[in-house]
């Protein structure tokens, strides 16, 4: 029962970070349109320049989360002694 329970709550954390994600990525289309709108070859504004940034780090957001929030994926401890630790239990 617990293990079922483990299992769907895993599966539903699953869900959430797929659809942040998903949410995200439709943000970063909605803001690549609108810097794309913003831009005007004669008028001299830079407002899309403004909304590019936005389009950036959104997107390096995006990167890093995919890149480092999920465990499975990817582990970053910078201190060795952690790692000789967490990686030496598993193997005695």
């Amino acid at each position: 029962n617990e293990r079922t329970n483990e299992r769907t709550n895993e599966r539903t954390n699953e869900l959430i970070m797929e659809y942040r994600q998903k949410i995200q990525s439709l943000l970063i289309l909605f803001f690549t349109f609108i810097a794309f709108a913003a831009y005007h070859e004669g008028t001299g504004s830079t407002a899309w320049l403004q909304w590019t940034t936005v389009v950036v780090f959104l997107f390096f957001g995006l990167v890093f989360d995919l890149a480092f929030t999920n465990e499975s994926n990817f582990l970053f401890d910078p201190d060795a002694d952690n790692w000789r630790r967490k990686t030496e239990a598993g193997q005695y």
